[in-house]
């Protein structure tokens, strides 16, 4: 007999302050940019709506943002923010004991410089996706979100001067070997996304 997952969510992560944000130089001799104190919180809510005339199928509507806030006496330049959603094959997982992720969206957004860094709040395009909600060996399938994975980027240099995901081995991962952020965020959309980072 089917047993239901609950109704969810909201999934971020608190906000972080850098000060001051500066990237890892990665060949070249080109020396990392600066930025002044930075607030960057990425983060993603998700909403659940049963699909009609089915008592398992659901809809995903899944609305990915970032806030950046910096000192309100000293400009900002151009940014480029990246952001990867990626999703959970329901019925590998509860089917088949399995996991199997992949990159369900994709996107850039370029953020203009301004004067001051006043809280800005820069929205990616919202997507979704339909599964089966039940978590047995009788899941159809579909896919629900698991990770984002957010890089920001200074325009000029296209260094990467901020990133984060909820990922806990990608972000420990990434500790390790920071050159390993621009592989990841060079997936693109309906790649597989790894399992593991050991």
């Amino acid at each position: 007999m089917k047993t239901p997952i609950a109704l969810l969510a909201v999934c971020s992560l608190a906000a972080i302050w850098v000060s001051p944000i500066c990237a890892q130089a990665t060949g070249g001799g080109l020396a990392p940019p600066k930025l002044p104190s930075l607030k960057v919180q990425p983060k993603v809510a998700t909403k659940r709506d049963q699909q009609a005339n089915s008592s398992y199928m659901q809809t995903m509507t899944i609305s990915p943002e970032v806030v950046i806030e910096g000192a309100a006496t000293q400009p900002l330049p151009a940014l480029e923010a990246t952001m990867l959603i990626v999703t959970m094959d329901t019925e590998a997982k509860y089917r088949k004991r399995l996991e199997k992720y992949d990159v369900h969206a994709r996107e850039t957004v370029t953020i203009p410089a301004v004067d001051n860094g006043a809280r800005r709040t820069i929205e990616f395009k919202e997507s979704r996706t339909s599964f089966d909600a039940w978590r047995d060996k009788t899941n159809v399938g579909g896919a629900v979100y698991k990770y984002f994975v957010f890089g920001l980027r200074d325009s000029a240099s296209k260094m990467i001067v901020y990133f984060e995901t909820n990922n806990p081995q990608l972000d420990r991962m990434v500790k390790l070997k920071p050159e390993k952020r621009e592989e990841i965020l060079k997936l693109a959309t309906g790649a597989e996304f790894p399992k593991d980072f050991n």
